[in-house]
């Protein structure tokens, strides 16, 4: 089962991030972060290997393919891609091939956009992109999920549904990390909250110790005159 994690926090680079990871732990020279082996930051493709993905404040698709294609996209699984592939072990190539889309309408079906495999993703709405963009993630097969604000710009509906969907995400054992701002959100959904002031670390337990937590409130709403 993994783990839903949230931070709250002002300013934070993300060697912060690596040293409050639970269980990891982060070269501040070097910039990595030792999640599933060594990790560099800035380095996308390392990252992904290394069972590290992350989905961005405004959903990331690319509105001119399908969804499916914005799904395969991401596939870890890079064989039979090759010249080999193309000619002589063709047959093997296209087992492949209908392994990765099936896997990718597996993922389209779990967020709900199935339906939608062949539509392009321009005429998805702002919430479906969302869940597109997490199809992404998932079919890169993460084990640490990186999230910012992922029910920004969402309605109360599908705030919800994103909360059931990600849950059900940990439940698979896929760890998340989530900065986001909307407090039923994050209490339906995080087992965890860290608080941040000044990239330092205030406070941490689950979301009803924090918010009531003495250190927090006077960082964040300041003290009584």
């Amino acid at each position: 089962h993994g783990e839903a994690l949230h931070l709250v926090l002002e300013q934070l680079e993300d060697r912060a991030v690596a040293r409050l990871l639970p269980g990891r732990r982060a070269d501040r020279r070097r910039r990595r972060v030792y999640v599933i082996g060594e990790v560099a930051f800035g380095r996308p493709g390392v990252m992904a290997r290394n069972g590290v993905f992350r989905t961005y404040q405004t959903p990331q698709v690319d509105a001119e393919l399908t969804c499916i294609e914005n799904t395969l996209v991401t596939s870890p699984d890079l064989a039979m891609r090759g010249l080999l592939g193309s000619w002589p072990l063709r047959p093997a190539m296209w087992r492949r091939e209908k392994s990765r889309w099936q896997e990718a309408g597996e993922v389209l079906e779990r967020v709900g956009l199935l339906d939608r495999a062949n539509r392009p993703a321009a005429g998805l709405s702002y919430g479906e992109r969302r869940r597109l963009e997490i199809a992404r993630a998932l079919m890169a097969r993460p084990r640490l999920l990186l999230m910012d604000e992922p029910a920004a710009g969402l309605n109360t509906t599908e705030t919800g549904r994103l909360a059931d969907l990600l849950s059900e995400v940990t439940s698979s054992g896929i760890s998340l990390v989530l900065i986001e701002h909307k407090i039923a959100f994050i209490e339906q959904l995080c087992h965890r909250i860290i608080v941040l002031e000044l990239g330092h670390e205030i406070a941490s337990g689950p979301p009803k110790e924090v918010w009531l937590d003495p250190t927090v409130m006077r960082a964040y709403l300041g003290e009584a005159v």
